[in-house]
């Protein structure tokens, strides 16, 4: 089974040499790694270059891809996916990677057993650490409906037996996420809807899986990340995923059944957060959910136009609901 490795760089100088280094030292390494860089101003892209000649030893070639701005993760990550099935050497697996992981020897060979064990799997995520290795970052992920808030097990927990177990879970993460091209090619890319970053793996996970894909989590295949260490603007980076969130969650608002809970569960939250940050963050990303819907009513999961007007009042009244309940927060000096 052959592998290709994308790896989407945004001045990742710093982090990017001990990626390479960890690709290098695999027990199974790829055919190809495919850099993406997003008009990186520092030395990125020199220094993968550095690693060339050495990677070709090991029968790996370097592929690099310069954009003149920043196109995002979802959007380059898209770019460099067409790139590798484009290829005239045939690959069989995309291990996507951000650009601050570094790899365990075996991780790149665990995946690949994953996906010769399993003919029908799609995705294959793998156990995540934090960079002190004594935390777990991600053991695969579910959703927690009705708000479709994309949560990790183990996060920040002690590694345990629990997380050994090869299981079907509901989604696996970007930053470290392996894809069959074959199903790739069948239920298409990451959804651009998302760009810059977040819930674009959910969304493409759930597409899989609703084509009769399975995603599956493989704790044999382990690396650490940094996490976010292209996007450290907190509120920026809360604010982005919220939105994408209530972006996610709009594809299933045409059942009204659904809606009715989003919206009791969504009030319910705000009613119980005390965090004026986190406060402020929701109430522009229910606006900015709602500039998104109100500009693509067509493009929006193919919704309706009567869809798509329940959203926007939906939302209207969710925000208006955060907006109250900040001002509340502030008033009474909390947080």
């Amino acid at each position: 089974m052959r592998a290709a490795v994308l790896i989407i760089t945004w001045n990742a100088q710093s982090y990017i040499k001990s990626c390479l280094e960890s690709l290098l030292q695999q027990s199974s390494p790829p055919g190809l790694i495919q850099i993406v860089d997003n008009a990186s101003t520092d030395a990125t892209v020199l220094e993968v270059e550095s690693y060339r000649d050495a990677l070709w030893a090991r029968g790996c070639r370097l592929v690099v891809e310069q954009n003149r701005c920043n196109l995002g993760f979802t959007q380059a990550a898209n770019q460099g996916l067409r790139i590798i099935i484009a290829s005239s050497l045939s690959y069989d697996i995309a291990f996507i990677l951000n650009q601050d992981t570094i790899l365990d020897t075996d991780c790149l060979q665990a995946i690949q057993e994953a996906f010769c064990r399993h003919h029908d799997a799609g995705a294959v995520g793998c156990k995540i650490f934090y960079p002190n290795r004594s935390e777990i970052q991600h053991a695969g992920g579910f959703l927690e409906r009705p708000r479709m808030v994309g949560k990790h097990y183990g996060h920040h927990q002690p590694d345990a037996p629990i997380y050994d177990a090869e299981r079907e879970v509901d989604f696996v993460t970007g930053a470290a996420m392996a894809l069959r091209l074959q199903a790739l090619k069948q239920v298409g890319f990451f959804n651009e809807l998302f760009s810059p970053g977040y819930y674009e793996d959910v969304d493409l996970c759930v597409r899989l899986k609703a084509a009769g894909w399975r995603v599956l989590y493989n704790p044999r295949a382990t690396l650490s990340h940094v996490e976010s260490a292209s996007f450290t603007n907190w509120h920026e980076r809360l604010t982005l995923s919220q939105r994408n969130r209530l972006l996610f969650a709009a594809q299933y608002m045409s059942d009204p059944k659904f809606r009715s809970d989003f919206e009791e569960a969504e009030l319910d939250f705000l009613y119980h957060e005390t965090n004026p940050h986190t406060l402020r963050a929701l109430s522009l990303a229910y606006g900015r959910a709602m500039i998104t819907v109100g500009l693509l009513p067509t493009r929006l999961f193919s919704l309706t136009s009567k869809d798509r007007e329940d959203i926007l009042e939906l939302t209207a009244k969710i925000r208006q609901a955060s907006l109250k309940r900040l001002h509340e927060c502030i008033d009474a000096n909390i947080g």
